[in-house]
């Protein structure tokens, strides 16, 4: 196989993952009440299903990525989407929260493997002629998967079964598997032996009751919180202080590198919980069922796919900054139209819905590239991890003080049925606190652009 077939073969299995990886990620939101009703599922237990996919993808992706990077992406790619088939499998079939619970971990662990993989892959197999158009349409390919998500699994659950949405994706991994085995080929970042494992422990330890203290603010959190901090301050001493540490934490030294993940963390913060909350908008405030939703939110991904291909190409050409600064001010009007939901027209909130869509697709592509052109290719899995697990945990903070702002408000109330006063300063106050991480992401990119 020559070169330019390889390339176009490698550039669809990073679509193909990209997406799939999103759209799992919240595929089963919808789902739940249905799953909740047949296994006899209380509130917690509910929870429980996306928690344990969550903590376990985020929590392994950086550890993982040490691993496949040293003994082979492509053959710990081809074990994983194996797994992740099984685990869709095994929750299709699930007859108890055990075995859906044991189903989800599988999927986090598999996805943790993907998600470390799939952009050193790219980065490695394109020329960098290529790279930023490729990164544009992967970027686009993962944003669509998040937005179409619960639109399709909606249809799906209504018309056929809960079981049926884990299923929807089986095809794409069994196409990927039979690409990679089409393209016989191996990559690698690195050739030492991996033997920092009490680094990789102590990092998993923190993420871990990191992610899962965050999600309720109670006094038993507090601690799990405050002892996954204690094992950060360990898990960083430790690796400045070891002779052979696998995790260079140099790297953050590099200020264009952090200032990369920061925006990404910045961009999933603003645009995951702008859509949550818009849908929660429409269907529990202004009534409207969830076809009608999910149609109105279409125009977000709708727009992306439009924009990803143009921003792709200009990345290659234009300084990665100036087009993530252009696009992190298009998601700060869509954010400041949400802010003003309740009283703005909503045409208007269709508008902030298609800017939403323009920002992120001009800004996936350059600040991938930004951030991945950065580091050495032996810190390539780390950093492309690194920068995926950015975005996870950005959507998972956003997501933790809404729902933090919610008790708040709304104390112990079950639906936004008669809490539209209570759901609407929940709203605004996540709303006001993205649009401020958002400000700081822009500033920081247009003042470091200056710098040079």
């Amino acid at each position: 196989m020559n070169k330019l077939i390889e390339d176009k073969w490698v550039t669809i299995l990073g679509c193909l993952l990209m997406f799939s990886v999103q759209f799992i990620a919240t595929m089963v939101i919808v789902a739940l009440p249905a799953i909740s009703a047949d296994l006899h599922l209380d509130v917690e237990m509910e929870n429980a299903i996306n928690l344990a996919f969550l903590i376990t993808s985020v929590a392994l992706m950086i550890p993982l990525g040490t691993y496949v990077s040293r003994y082979g992406i492509a053959k710990f790619l081809k074990i994983s989407l194996v797994l992740m088939t099984c685990g869709l499998v095994l929750s299709a079939v699930s007859t108890d929260i055990n075995m859906l619970l044991l189903s989800r971990i599988i999927q986090g662990v598999a996805t943790a493997v993907i998600n470390s993989s799939v952009y050193v892959i790219v980065t490695l197999q394109l020329p960098s002629d290529r790279l930023g158009y490729v990164l544009g349409i992967m970027g686009s390919c993962g944003y669509v998967g998040l937005c179409l998500s619960n639109t399709v699994s909606g249809f799906v659950v209504y018309y056929l079964s809960w079981r049926i949405v884990f299923l929807t994706l089986v095809p794409i991994y069994i196409a990927s598997i039979l690409i990679l085995v089409k393209l016989g080929k191996e990559w690698y970042t690195d050739h030492e032996d991996v033997t920092d494992h009490i680094g990789s422990i102590l990092y998993i330890l923190f993420m871990g009751l990191f992610l899962y203290g965050i999600t309720k603010l109670d006094n038993d959190n507090v601690v799990v919180i405050a002892a996954s901090l204690v094992i950060l301050v360990v898990f960083l001493y430790f690796e400045t202080h070891i002779s052979n540490p696998r995790y260079d934490l140099n790297i953050f030294r590099n200020f264009k590198y952090v200032l990369g993940n920061y925006s990404a963390f910045a961009m999933y913060f603003m645009t995951f919980i702008a859509s949550y909350i818009l849908n929660d908008y429409l269907q529990h405030i202004l009534g409207y069922d969830a076809r009608f939703a999910g149609l109105f939110l279409l125009a977000t991904p709708l727009a992306v796919v439009f924009v990803s291909s143009f921003a792709g190409k200009l990345s290659d050409k234009v300084d990665e900054r100036i087009l993530s600064s252009i696009a992190l001010m298009f998601i700060l009007i869509d954010v400041t139209l949400l802010f003003f939901m309740d009283v703005v027209p909503l045409y208007l909130l269709l508008v902030a819905c298609i800017l939403q869509g323009i920002g992120h697709g001009m800004f996936s592509s350059p600040n991938n590239r930004f951030v991945l052109t950065q580091v050495s290719e032996k810190d390539l899995s780390n950093a492309s991890a690194m920068l995926s697990t950015n975005k996870d945990v950005g959507k998972s903070i956003a997501l933790a003080i809404f729902t933090i702002m919610c008790g708040f408000f709304m104390g112990s109330a079950d639906t936004f049925a008669n809490n539209a006063m209570p759901f609407m300063m929940s709203s605004k106050i996540t709303l006001a606190l993205s649009l401020l991480l958002g400000a700081v992401a822009f500033v920081l990119l247009i003042l470091n652009r200056l710098r040079d």
